[in-house]
């Protein structure tokens, strides 16, 4: 009889690890996974709203190390301080390696282990297993077991090694026989002679097997990657399969617009949205049934049901909705799918209320937002000439009576570079009918008038991180609660008795070439005449290009109205000579903000006088958000 155990306390180990990136619990307020808090048996487990998102929090003092929140996690965001997978997945091949075809029998260290030690079935040897906790088991370990020969599973449990919750491995054991493992049984813990009659009976009833020609190891990755693995490619049977975290996705094809929400909100990548091919695909084996999808469907038009869909193919794309694609009418690329087209020209039909910068939609976003950063200013302005609406000058002497001086434009240049363009102009007529004159530079022409950046700077050596300003946001532009505008960041950097709280503000960094505005299909993010760049609600879709677009984390779904939403600096406020809300409400007074063209400005002498760095420089999208002092550790 081959045997492989594991010993040790658990009690004295630290909780499980929690990496955030990879779990399905939802953003920005959502309610999305949540069956780590619904197993965990200690109620050691909760999900917390955060500005970034939710995550789920662990009482240390609560948990017991049970590992039963590692064992349902299906997206393998927990990770045990005991036996973690690969060590597990070596017990197991230990284990079997001298009996390939055996049945394996699971049992916990703490119960019957010594009445079982000598169990021999009258069928023959088993391979049994000695964990300290039963709940750490899930379907990929016992479909390994059966890819190395195994003829059949046994688990033996009791309150000290199952934690009250036997359903939790009924479950792993019965989703593993329905996705084609051997045969299995769970037997709660009673007396030895019971259970050896119980286990005997399921031994006995066992076929028998050939040992496999090469038993394959487990692949290394993500807990659905190992199990699409394992499964390669089997089709699930008939038979009613437990919901152990999977879901089945449909769509009402007619009503849904192709905008890919759904799949933005996938957390597991099981949907899919390709563009350029107007497509949306699902693979039934990546789902894990957190629900973020459904909720995330601005038509409500999707479904997603518990379970898994049967008689299919687990890694077969299954296409959902299809469409044909609009081409860009700057560039010709693939833009978007006509559904979604005609979709938005609906928002955007008889609307004349509505910026210039928003109406675009037939324009790829790449075309859109060429040329929205203008250089900084040299000599005299130079006055484009529309290719087809003659000459644009407005000085005594046209310039069509001189030879051209200025580059052609480049095909495809966006809406906003000409309206910029034919706004410096205007800027200079005014000066003139004003009575005055442009600067003039000694020996050279007139020099152009800057336009407005506004920018700000937050001294962390000021920061008291009181959260006066993230009140003050939320009071100011009316943000619902669960998720944020603006935040401060909390920090303890350094080993004591060195460590040194530090508290990071976070708000837009109102980029001069930002993600979400390359990113966002509609137009329904553009960047004002002063470098704001501001989001127009009535023609946002909810389709979240934007939030995955920000290397930041500053855009986020406002679930009261169902759109996009951030911070555009209190722009309300801008355009009647005010300061955003956070800056006049700071005690501390570590928030200057104003005209970074403006050599004068309050922010310009703070960035001269003091050395500052902005977030993440090396994305070159040009933040205008600027930090004195900011730790290296915080610049993420």
């Amino acid at each position: 009889m081959s045997t492989a155990s594991f010993s040790g306390s658990l009690l004295t180990l630290p909780p499980p690890q929690y990496h955030a990136s990879i779990c399905a619990a939802g953003e920005d307020g959502e309610t999305g996974c949540r069956r780590c808090v619904e197993s965990c048996p200690y109620l050691a487990m909760r999900p917390l709203a955060t500005p970034e998102g939710t995550v789920i929090h662990i009482d240390g003092g609560l948990c017991q190390r049970c590992g039963a929140c590692t064992g349902v996690c299906p997206t393998g965001a927990l990770e045990r301080a005991f036996l973690p997978d690969d060590e597990l997945i070596g017990l197991l091949e230990e284990a079997v390696t001298e009996a390939p075809t055996a049945p394996l029998l699971v049992l916990a260290g703490t119960e019957h282990d010594a009445a079982l030690g000598a169990f021999v079935p009258p069928s023959g040897p088993v391979a049994r297993v000695t964990i300290p906790s039963l709940l750490i088991l899930n379907e990929n370990h016992f479909l390994h077991a059966a890819r190395l020969g195994v003829a059949g599973i046994a688990v033996v449990g009791g309150p000290l090694s199952h934690h009250g919750s036997p359903a939790l491995i009924e479950d792993a054991l019965g989703l593993s026989e329905a996705l084609g493992g051997p045969p299995t049984r769970y037997v709660e813990a009673r007396a030895a002679a019971q259970i050896a009659i119980e286990l005997t009976a399921f031994a006995d009833s066992l076929p028998i097997r050939n040992p496999p020609p090469e038993p394959a190891l487990a692949p290394r990755g993500r807990r659905r990657e190992q199990l699409a693995a394992l499964v390669q490619g089997s089709t699930v049977p008939s038979a009613p399969v437990p919901e152990a975290a999977f879901g089945r996705v449909s769509i009402q094809a007619d009503g849904c617009t192709l905008c890919g929400a759904c799949s933005r909100s996938c957390p597991t990548d099981a949907l899919s949205f390709h563009p350029a091919q107007g497509s949306l695909t699902f693979e039934p084996i990546a789902c894990v049934g957190c629900g973020l999808c459904e909720a995330a469907c601005p038509e409500q038009v999707l479904t997603l049901t518990p379970g898994l869909p049967v008689g299919v193919d687990l890694l077969a794309p299954q296409t959902l909705v299809e469409d044909t694609v609009a081409a860009c009418v700057s560039c010709g690329a693939p833009h978007l799918p006509e559904r979604l087209l005609r979709s938005v020209r609906n928002l955007l039909d008889g609307r004349s209320d509505l910026p210039a910068e928003v109406a675009q939609i037939d324009r790829c976003p790449a075309c859109r937002t060429i040329g929205v950063v203008e250089p900084e200013p040299v000599s005299a302005p130079q006055v484009a000439r529309p290719a087809e609406s003659g000459c644009g000058c407005s000085s005594e002497t046209c310039c069509s009576s001189q030879p051209a001086q200025t580059t052609p434009a480049e095909p495809g240049v966006g809406r906003r570079s000409f309206l910029q363009g034919i706004g410096t102009a205007l800027s200079a007529l005014a000066t003139l009918a004003a009575g005055g004159a442009p600067a003039q530079t000694p020996g050279g022409p007139a020099a152009a008038p800057k336009a407005r950046r506004l920018g700000m700077v937050i001294d962390l050596e000021k920061c008291i991180g009181c959260h006066a300003c993230t009140v003050a946001c939320k009071a100011e532009n009316d943000v619902p609660l669960g998720v944020f505008r603006d935040w401060v960041e909390e920090h303890l950097l350094g080993e004591f008795p060195d460590a040194r709280p530090y508290f990071l503000p976070k708000l837009c960094n109102q980029c001069d070439d930002p993600g979400c505005l390359r990113a966002c299909p509609t137009g329904a993010i553009f960047r004002r005449g002063d470098g704001i760049i501001d989001l127009e609600p009535d023609i946002c879709i909810g389709c979240r290009a934007c939030n995955q677009a920000c290397p930041y984390g500053i855009t986020f779904m406002n679930p009261a109205r169902g759109t996009a939403d951030k911070c555009n600096f209190c722009a309300h406020r801008i355009d009647e000579g005010l300061n955003p809300a956070c800056v006049d409400v700071c005690p501390s007074q570590c928030r200057i903000f104003g005209d970074l063209n403006d050599d004068e400005s309050p922010v310009s002498q703070y960035l001269r006088d003091r050395s500052t760095q902005v977030l993440r420089r090396d994305l070159g999208l040009g933040p205008n958000v600027h930090y004195v002092g900011l730790p290296a550790e915080l610049n993420r």
